[in-house]
């Protein structure tokens, strides 16, 4: 596998900053996630809505043995997102009301459901706002507490990066080299991976342009740059810089990069040209209309600015929790703030 079909690494965040050293630990316990749904159920309609809390198994495996269980085909069940399988995780599955009650089930130890209530609609991927995570990292420095004051404050100012974690990539990433040769190809195929391929070379351009724009420096927007109104889903493009400058300073508008596609709101300008030179280096100005028909193309933000984070000491171990918007990688997160490589732990993801 040559150096160009490698995914991009990309450069330390907050380089001068002593990091807290250490990783989070193997056990499926070191590893909790909990989904924050998009909206409550309204405990009326067709579909009930379980809570269900998992160990050592991934979403597809639970939505297996529920289906089973009820009585009722895979297609039927419906959840937000993907969750991982070496951790502890909490999520919200729809069943239909053809389903058996339950109470009746027969599941494994590893799932147990805390609750049902019902909703008028089957859950569908991206019904998500974010997930709350609570972490355990080993070996960290036994300064950790000063270096934690310091890299907080830096992450409150500043966000973090919002990179695709490698798990993204496949095993030693080497879906991206697959992905590049498919797209030479003629991006033909069925099923499941053709998805896969674009999806994957989307995410290794945003992934360079993310490096590239902090290159530039964010201390203030680009001209023609795609920025989203913090806390909305209305993007825009930067016109005048002076006039964003106050909002930008105040992280109430965020910049954004290129997932490539017709869809896609482009940058102009200085940003314009910066993205435009990540997305035709991967062969994505100017694809086929296969890969179109698989991406659309969208909008990403670059910068993350995690909610409720927290450290503190749990026996051996250092507890961090905080929430992440959905499709934000914990694993980036952690790799900041350890300075540990960001190789992904075991089949843990983001969703």
């Amino acid at each position: 596998m040559s150096d160009a079909d490698l995914p991009h690494t990309p450069p330390a965040w907050q380089a001068d900053l002593p990091k807290l050293g250490g990783s989070i630990g193997d056990a499926a316990d070191d590893f909790e996630v909990e989904e924050i749904p998009l909206y409550a159920a309204s405990g009326e309609g067709s579909h009930r809505y379980l809570w269900v809390e998992k160990r050592e198994l991934n979403t597809r495996d639970v939505v297996r043995l529920i289906a089973d269980a009820g009585g009722v085909d895979e297609s039927e069940i419906g959840s937000a997102g993907l969750k991982d399988r070496n951790a502890v995780t909490r999520q919200w599955i729809s069943v239909p009301e053809s389903a058996s009650a339950p109470d009746q089930w027969r599941l494994p130890d590893g799932v147990r459901i805390l609750e049902v209530t019902s909703h008028t609609n089957k859950l569908r991927t991206g019904h998500l706002l974010g997930n709350r995570f609570r972490l355990k990292l080993y070996g960290c420095e036994p300064d950790w507490a000063q270096r934690w004051s310091a890299l907080s404050s830096a992450l409150d100012r500043h966000g973090c990066f919002n990179y695709f974690g490698l798990q993204r990539f496949g095993i030693q990433g080497q879906n991206l080299g697959r992905a590049r040769f498919w797209l030479r190809k003629g991006a033909r195929g069925r099923g499941f991976q053709p998805r896969l391929y674009a999806s994957v070379l989307q995410s290794e351009a945003f992934n360079r342009y993310l490096t590239a724009r902090r290159e530039v420096g964010f201390e203030q927007p680009l001209l023609g740059e795609i920025v989203r109104l913090a806390n909305t889903g209305k993007h825009f493009r930067v016109q005048d810089v002076e006039a964003e400058r106050q909002r930008w300073e105040t992280h109430d508008v965020l910049p954004t990069g290129p997932m490539a596609g017709p869809k896609m709101l482009q940058a102009e300008s200085d940003a314009g040209a910066l993205e435009q030179a990540q997305i035709a280096a991967l062969g994505l100005d100017a694809p086929p209309r296969a890969f179109v028909k698989l991406a659309p193309g969208t909008r990403r933000d670059l910068l993350l600015f995690p909610k409720q984070v927290t450290l503190e000491a749990q026996g051996e171990a250092l507890l961090l929790s905080f929430e992440l918007p959905s499709g934000s990688y914990a694993t980036e997160l952690v790799s900041a703030l350890t300075g540990a490589p960001a190789r992904p732990t075991r089949d843990r993801d983001t969703a």
